[in-house]
């Protein structure tokens, strides 16, 4: 009776064992999503504030600003745009030297400007050349300023941070598999007796395999559901924290990471444990003690 009592204790601990190892690890995945999609955010945000200005001619009549307004207003590169006066640039720069600059000329020697905000599929060096280009020949248009250097120095970061993030993921996703198949390995090793019985009382196959299968898939569900609960707790907590990861955090982008958790968790746990009872339903009685 004591050694039937240390068996069922045995094998709840290794289910339990195999539970927590893998919630830990769908919550390592689960996170490096978070951070993915928060990199991305930030990257279109940064991406947003890329742009140009556009010097109007001075002088320029109010009907060509009010065209050049609806001309960005429609313009499908522009993600936004701010339209400042040559009365406004005045007030501005006088403010900044600290002097009245109308009482050292009796002209206002500025003219209108647009600083224009593209899309984010528009923020490289050559769209918003062959953009400029495009603007600055507008008869109203004085010149276009743009600083190509800040431009790709910002995409070859990106470009960069894309790269390891993505060699992360990649190298976090095998480990993860190896972390849970050597898991799940190890709860099906706990009963391969079991297996050796059943196969004596002339089972199928299929009906061994169907109670493992089984038992990796609602493993993969508990370990997924707390994953999920504690992810969810983080992600509240941190928008709490910081506002802008709030709008990083949408509710449809966490929903996504959740449901790839829920995924990856059964879909892991059931393949490995199909593999391990495979593997114990193929050895033989005197391998059970060398395995």
């Amino acid at each position: 009776m004591a050694r039937r009592r240390s068996n069922r204790i045995s094998t709840f601990g290794s289910q339990l064992t195999s539970i927590v190892s893998v919630s830990l690890v769908l919550l390592i995945l689960g996170v490096l999503g978070l951070v993915a999609i928060a990199g991305r955010s930030g990257a279109d945000m940064l991406k947003s504030n890329l742009g140009f200005i556009v010097k109007v001619e001075r002088g320029a009549p109010e009907s060509e600003l009010n065209r050049l307004k609806q001309v960005f207003a429609s313009a499908p590169f522009v993600a936004s745009y701010v339209y400042s006066s040559a009365d406004e640039i005045l007030a501005s720069e006088s403010q900044y030297l600290g002097e009245d600059i109308t009482s050292l000329i009796d002209v206002n020697p500025y003219g209108a400007e647009f600083d224009v905000k593209v899309k984010s599929e528009y923020a490289s060096v050559d769209s918003i050349e062959s953009v400029s280009a495009m603007v600055a020949a507008d008869k109203a248009v004085e010149e276009v300023l743009t600083e190509t250097s800040m431009i790709a120095a910002v995409n070859s970061t990106l470009g960069r941070l894309t790269w390891i993030l993505l060699a992360v993921a990649t190298a976090l996703l095998v480990i993860s598999i190896v972390l849970i198949n050597n898991t799940v390995h190890l709860a099906v090793y706990s009963r391969r007796f079991v297996i050796q019985t059943m196969k004596l009382v002339c089972a199928t196959a299929s009906f061994i395999l169907r109670p493992f299968i089984v038992a990796g898939a609602v493993n993969g569900l508990v370990s997924a559901a707390i994953a999920s609960m504690i992810l969810v707790v983080m992600v509240v907590y941190a928008s709490n924290v910081d506002p802008l990861l709030a709008s990083a955090f949408t509710l449809r982008l966490c929903a996504l990471v959740v449901a790839a958790i829920f995924v990856v968790g059964v879909l892991i746990c059931t393949l490995a444990s199909m593999f391990a009872t495979n593997h114990y339903l193929r050895a033989d009685y005197d391998d059970m003690f060398m395995k």
